[in-house]
């Protein structure tokens, strides 16, 4: 990214800290979710690495730039159901970058590092992934440098945005069995700003299936669908399709038989 570049995400990062700094997100946990996550102010600000165990399933989750200040996709991974899929699953939330919360040295080298040690446990395991904003450019970056044996892998991105040439052009990482797309068409407010700097994906011909939400239509809640609400992009029923980019997800696993031993 150019200095140019640079200054104006900072400028869009700003002005989207404060459009949002005063919002206060519900801490919503949806029952049987391992490992369970935590509370408080500091303990939701933090990443839950992928634990180092014997499972089937690996539900992995990453957020975007300012995650660990808004807290927007958190709430999505805390919220999220368990997948109704046989065998064990563990969960794992991270930011984009690692937790470093610095643009020019983004790198997904920990979730890496944690993804491909789970594997050398589980060999074949199934591994879902969901990610917003830098969240979902990193989720492609990470399945690019799986060096362990894997069972079927299902992406999600959610208004997925890049930070660096690597991530271009919104290609799909080998190995991926499925990907869901989905993502806003932003709309004049301060809050779609830094995603439109950032670099929006948008519509990904290589994706299986890509939803677009309109910034002029509003969510369940009565709020316009914007970047900084992934909750309602994830799901929420597309207006046009009619369906959401979470029972896509679930279509895919039950279609993949993800977590069922005699697939692999």
């Amino acid at each position: 990214m150019s200095k140019t570049g640079q200054f104006r995400f900072w400028v869009a990062a700003l002005l989207l800290l404060g459009a949002s700094c005063s919002q206060q997100q519900q801490q919503v946990v949806a029952p049987g979710i391992y490992p369970e996550p935590q509370t408080g102010f500091f303990a939701r600000r933090a990443q839950v690495r992928l634990p180092q165990e014997k499972a089937d399933v690996a539900f992995i989750f990453i957020g975007g730039f300012a995650e660990q200040v808004l807290t927007h996709f958190r709430s999505v991974y805390e919220g999220t159901p368990v997948l109704p899929v046989p065998g064990k699953q563990v969960r794992a939330f991270y930011a984009w970058d690692g937790g470093r919360g610095c643009l020019p040295f983004h790198s997904t080298r920990l979730i890496q590092e944690d993804l491909n040690a789970f594997l050398q446990i589980n060999p074949g395991a199934d591994l879902v992934f969901v990610g917003h904003s830098y969240g979902g450019s990193a989720v492609m970056d990470v399945v690019r440098h799986i060096k362990g044996e894997h069972g079927k892998i299902i992406a999600v991105t959610v208004d997925a945005v890049s930070c660096r040439d690597r991530s271009f052009p919104r290609e799909r990482a080998a190995g991926v069995d499925y990907w869901v797309n989905v993502y806003c068409r932003p709309y004049r407010h301060p809050k779609d700003v830094a995603a439109m700097v950032g670099g929006q994906w948008r519509e990904c011909p290589q994706a299986d299936e890509n939803l677009c939400f309109s910034g002029k239509e509003r969510d369940a809640k009565d709020r316009r669908y914007q970047h900084a609400r992934p909750d309602s992009l994830f799901a929420e029923e597309n207006t046009t399709r009619g369906i959401s980019a979470y029972q896509l997800m679930l279509d895919a696993c039950k279609r993949f038989k993800i977590g069922n031993p005699t697939s692999k």
